[in-house]
């Protein structure tokens, strides 16, 4: 868990606590966030794939 807080107004609400951008504000605090599914059509379509457990390989910073 990261307790880096929002430095800008534009915070990410986040409540996914195993995440390893998760922050103690319910923020991410990934340096750069991907959404996925191109097909979606509706927000339960859409997924965070910049999320990641401790064990899995970094992809953005």
């Amino acid at each position: 868990m990261t307790d880096n807080p929002c430095k800008t107004r534009q915070c990410v609400a986040c409540s996914v606590e195993n995440c390893v951008y998760h922050t103690l504000e319910n923020t991410c605090a990934a340096g750069k966030i991907s959404v996925g599914n191109s097909e979606a059509r509706q927000s339960r379509d859409t997924c965070c794939d910049t999320f990641r457990t401790e064990n899995e390989p970094q992809q953005f910073e």
